[in-house]
């Protein structure tokens, strides 16, 4: 329906509202009429804003354990502040955000500037990389929203340029972020990239590559950055020389490649999606050590059903680092591939096995429904490489839900997660409920 590349979130709306505003819903079967007309609602609330004011606030019996790309990351009690402005080519927001204890952050906050078709954008937003619903392997919401300057295309439709349009839709983004402090190797520097582009009708492909680099002690010039992209090496001992066999590419990579396939089985339509992403130990381009994530999905019952499963027991050929418990970490940046002690990339960490089946109905009236089933095996060997997991092993059954409405100026949604967990020859049962109300001030 829409020609666009749509796996990198969020998904800049030049060139789609363009499309948008030609299609006639009235024409279109019932579930793609629905989440087309819920497209055109928003655009023209877009379109007919100068800026708005929001206030929201979550509560919840715990801390959230997991989350997916509906979800939301917070601790038992936030209240959120947003004020979105648009004025010419600038458009932004600010964000403050107010924990329990007193904690305070200005996660979700950018300024931008468009030029031509692209957008340089400098803040710290949410982003999800990958075709899959339940988790991204290189990067997802799972962590805190890193702050970083991004040059980014400023859509996701088909070029102009005559050379350029054999990509298909396409966008590309490149960004440098910092960590935190509280960390290892303070102030590490974080490299992000990503191109998805659709080659062919259904087929979307995405390449990404996230490099670790930086902070503290560490070499940090521009001279240290172009080492870090040409793939220099050093020793991973710290010697000033060594053998070949000894050195590893400067920073901690991790790179890899995704895509998703729609189809039309029996006038129903599916999608076959995966995504391989590795720690890049090799040279250049050979990205080795990978972790796998496979979906499918299809929509029954005017509902999106999906099902995804993904491993990141990878054994490593990277050396000083013991068996399994190695993907997601690194021998100089002890944290790991992490921010705010959660996992940049999949929701379950390392060293996890994850089967997820999922349900998402839209109603016509705006309504959302979203219920999800995972099975998880984490920390199988018992040596606690994420901090995800406790010492042990833990078998799970999670099974977690919500539901969003709309009354006039207030967004609702009500979530509940049930989690039943073996624990070598313990078992636990172990629930949580949470609420988010959303205000429009103006």
């Amino acid at each position: 329906m829409l020609d666009a590349a749509v796996t990198s979130f969020p998904v800049p709306w030049k060139g789609i509202a363009q499309q948008l505003e030609k299609i006639q819903t009235a024409e279109l079967p019932s579930i793609p009429s629905i989440a087309a007309k819920r497209l055109k609602h928003y655009l023209q609330v877009h379109k007919s804003q100068t800026g708005q004011s929001i206030i929201s606030l979550y509560g919840a019996s715990d801390d959230s354990r997991f989350t997916d790309f509906s979800g939301l990351q917070a601790q038992k009690v936030q209240l959120n502040i947003t004020k979105e402005f648009y004025v010419g080519r600038w458009a932004g927001q600010v964000s403050a955000n107010y924990e329990r204890g007193g904690k305070k952050h200005f996660d979700e906050s950018f300024i931008a500037y468009q030029f031509g078709d692209w957008n340089l954008r400098l803040g710290s937003i949410s982003q999800w990389w990958g075709p899959a619903q339940s988790s991204s392997l290189i990067l997802s919401n799972n962590a805190r929203p890193i702050p970083a300057l991004a040059l980014s295309r400023s859509e996701t439709t088909r070029s102009k340029h005559h050379l350029l349009s054999y990509l298909g839709p396409w966008f590309f983004t490149m960004q440098l972020g910092q960590l935190e402090t509280e960390r290892s190797v303070p102030d590490t520097k974080i490299w992000s990239s990503r191109f998805n582009f659709k080659p062919v009708s259904g087929l979307e492909i995405g390449l990404s590559w996230n490099a670790m680099w930086g902070g503290e002690g560490k070499g940090n010039s521009f001279s240290d950055f172009i080492d870090l992209v040409t793939f220099e090496r050093d020793c991973i001992n710290g010697a000033i020389s060594c053998n070949n066999d000894l050195k590893s590419p400067i920073g901690n990579h991790l790179a890899g490649i995704d895509f998703s396939y729609s189809l039309i089985i029996f006038e129903r339509p599916f999608s076959l999606y995966g995504q391989r992403i590795g720690e890049d130990k090799g040279d250049y381009l050979n990205v080795r050590d990978n972790a796998n994530l496979v979906g499918l999905s299809s929509y029954f019952w005017g509902s999106k059903i999906y099902l995804e499963t993904s491993d990141t027991n990878v054994a490593c050929s990277n050396q000083g680092l013991p068996g399994n418990n190695c993907y997601y970490e690194h021998s100089t940046y002890t944290g790991g591939y992490r921010f705010y002690n959660r996992a940049i990339g999949s929701t379950f960490d390392s060293d996890a096995d994850m089967l997820t089946l999922g349900i998402n109905k839209q109603f016509s009236d705006g309504d959302l429904f979203e219920i999800m089933f995972n099975r998880l095996k984490l920390n199988q060997d018992k040596q606690q490489p994420s901090p995800v997991v406790s010492g042990n092993s833990e078998d799970i059954h999670r099974l977690s839900g919500f539901y969003q409405t709309q009354f006039g100026d207030w967004l609702v949604k009500l979530g509940a997660n049930f989690e039943y967990t073996d624990l070598n020859l313990e078992s636990k049962t172990e629930s949580l409920i949470y609420a988010n109300f959303k205000y429009k001030l103006n």
